[in-house]
């Protein structure tokens, strides 16, 4: 479980007093937001090094409203708070941004392209843009794929930490999509190094029987994972035009991330 470290409540609030009540607001969301399970009054009261009593004022009108969800006394995001960054994101011009992107990657590639986002153990499609060709690959905006055996989800895992992977898989059943999905631990672990080290994931078969996918890691701006770019293709185009697909899709990616405010600190090499 992640605590929050760079803005302690209590005797880091003095650091800079400001609205403590604010402070320990953004200071809670953050905690929560960043927890992989839901969390006890005790619970919060320690990381955020926060009187209980204090705390409650708080979370008794954001509960009420629904930024965050009470249930056998743990807390958790409420659909309120989702929705507030909804709203966010569709004015954010990483939206206009995304589309561009995605647009001028269909045109290079000919392919459906897709940007992925994490929700806990699975991937979502926040974005599809689908290829003009009669035979493509097909996904709906909203769809979701387990992480273990989509493009997107294999980028997300190989940019977790040693201890959230090993959490990931004490967790999550690996119940195969496809004849082709991957299911042994081991082998799937060392997929997940390989892509780390050559930058992004390809999958054939392994979600779909028929469509292959090139996954590609969008940063934001503090060097976390925002999501990823996906190009998702029938299994012979994927294979014949693999070169393209991976040239085109790095190149997008990466402005993407630019467009968050990500700056490199070196470059990576993609493997062919």
């Amino acid at each position: 479980m992640k605590t929050v470290q760079s803005d302690r409540i209590g005797s880091a609030g003095r650091i800079s007093e400001g609205p403590r009540s604010l402070n320990r607001i953004l200071a809670l969301f953050d905690l929560v937001a960043q927890s992989d399970r839901r969390m006890s009054l005790s619970e919060l009261s320690s990381a955020l090094d926060c009187p209980k009593s204090s705390l409650l004022v708080l979370l008794r009108p954001l509960t009420e409203k629904s930024y965050l969800m009470r249930e056998n006394d743990t807390y958790f995001l409420g659909p309120r708070i989702f929705q507030f960054a909804q709203t966010i994101l569709t004015k954010h011009p990483f939206t206009s941004v995304l589309r561009g992107v995605m647009s001028d990657l269909v045109a290079q590639t000919g392919e459906t392209v897709l940007y992925a986002v994490r929700d806990g153990d699975s991937v979502i499609y926040s974005s599809v843009m689908e290829s003009p060709q009669p035979v493509r690959y097909v996904a709906q905006t909203g769809a979701n794929r387990p992480l273990f055996c989509s493009a997107s989800g294999l980028v997300m895992l190989a940019y977790d930490t040693p201890e959230e992977l090993d959490a990931y898989f004490r967790r999550t059943p690996l119940t195969p999509l496809t004849a082709n999905s991957i299911t042994d631990e081991k082998e799937l672990r060392r997929m997940i190094s390989a892509i780390r080290k050559a930058g992004y994931a390809r999958t054939v078969g392994t979600a779909h029987v028929d469509a292959a996918g090139f996954g590609f890691p969008v940063f934001r701006a503090d060097g976390k994972l925002a999501g990823a770019l996906v190009i998702g293709a029938p299994v012979e185009r994927a294979a014949r035009n693999r070169k393209l697909c991976v040239t085109a899709a790095k190149a997008s990616a990466e402005q993407l991330s630019l467009a968050l405010g990500y700056r490199p600190s070196r470059t990576t090499t993609v493997l062919n």
